[in-house]
């Protein structure tokens, strides 16, 4: 039975306690973010740790790698210490026969944080500075003390949470990058394909639109990986830490013409672990794996905004993995109150102090989510 016949099975039985034999045939693949636990030194112990509560707190997938990706795994024991740097050339040329590129317009990485820090740093400066709207995900381009590590202009999202393009380009006209995260995060909203394309019509001359896919799987939105084959002034990073699973193992990519890619040569590619790009290749190659994870995660964000609406409480209608709820009070509060029932979410955010954000689990870990959020809230 695929993951996506399974969940609509469930569902209609109302998220029944029978659930939990998928959340057993399945390891969770759990984060520790924001956590303050003294673990031992023990790695069987620090591995427990992840399991020790409910954490839907940095939008992982619950279902972890495909069985595909696990195979594909097994008996790599005594090969890990071998780089197997050829590799990645073999996933980055799959990766573009894939979606209509040519391998030089892919190059992977060990997750896609580092592009996006090298994508700042290549192409932002004081003169032209990095602009995006606030909340979304800028880790990237911050350093210590959450200082941008380039020139940044940053706006807040419009009264409805979106990204609004043309109040971005009014704000920073001088930019030598626009960042989008599509669908954005923490929001779960899309940027609308027409919103991009006049974004590229009408930024500066030299500029380059900067869009992160990292949720783009679980959305109706289009990719503009398309846009990347056309030759736009455009770079696009991926990642397979969240449809396909595969956090804890580190691969990404960005695609964009080849002179952009080449651009960043001074910032290097670092070689991307030998599992992780195994998998990732794994995951490539099972053609029905993203339809059924993206009805998966569809279903279980349904059943959590049927229940939200049934309870009164205002969400953003996210197409993404995770979605903000709006609490009415601080939602670090909220963040605590859950915590104390080891119960772990992304909490509050920029400009939403009164909402918060929860990674979606299986369906008993969102049972359990709901429960304790009603209690936080009586």
């Amino acid at each position: 039975m695929t993951d996506a016949a399974a969940l609509s099975r469930r569902m209609l039985m109302h998220g029944a306690i029978g659930v939990a034999a998928v959340a057993s045939t399945a390891a969770p693949a759990l984060a520790q973010r924001g956590r303050k636990v003294d673990l031992p030194d023990d790695p069987k112990a620090m591995v427990a740790s992840l399991t020790d509560g409910i954490l839907i707190n940095s939008n992982e997938n619950p279902l972890g790698p495909c069985p595909a990706a696990l195979d594909a795994l097994s008996g790599l024991d005594p090969l890990a210490g071998r780089y197997g740097m050829a590799f990645a050339g073999k996933l980055e040329t799959l990766f573009a026969r894939q979606n209509g590129l040519s391998p030089d317009q892919v190059q992977v990485h060990p997750g896609s944080f580092m592009p996006l820090r090298s994508v700042a740093l290549t192409y932002s400066s004081k003169d032209r500075p990095i602009a995006y709207c606030e909340p979304t995900f800028d880790q990237g381009f911050l350093g210590k003390g959450n200082q941008a590590v380039t020139r940044a202009v940053a706006v807040p999202l419009s009264g409805d949470y979106a990204v609004d393009v043309r109040t971005l380009r009014a704000a920073a006209p001088d930019a030598g990058v626009y960042y989008l995260c599509n669908p954005n995060n923490p929001t779960g909203l899309t940027t609308s394909r027409a919103d991009i394309l006049w974004l590229l019509a009408n930024k500066p001359k030299g500029a380059i639109l900067l869009i992160d896919e990292a949720y783009i799987q679980y959305s109706d939105a289009q990719s503009c990986l398309d846009l990347v084959a056309t030759g736009e002034d455009l770079l696009v990073t991926r990642t397979f830490s969240k449809i396909y699973g595969l956090a804890g193992l580190r691969c990404g990519l960005i695609a964009g013409r080849k002179d952009l890619l080449d651009g960043m040569a001074d910032y290097g590619v670092n070689i991307t672990p030998m599992p992780a790009v195994i998998a990732a290749e794994a995951s490539l190659l099972d053609t029905g794996l993203i339809a059924q994870r993206k009805a998966y995660n569809k279903g279980v964000r349904a059943d959590l905004f049927a229940w939200a609406d049934a309870h009164g409480l205002r969400y953003l209608p996210s197409q993404a993995s995770f979605a903000m709820i709006h609490v009415g009070r601080p939602g670090k509060d909220v963040t605590a109150a859950l915590a104390a029932q080891k119960i772990f979410i992304g909490g509050p955010r920029k400009y939403m102090d009164d909402w918060v954000r929860v990674s979606f689990g299986t369906p008993p870990e969102m049972q359990a989510f709901k429960s304790a959020l009603l209690k936080a809230l009586a």
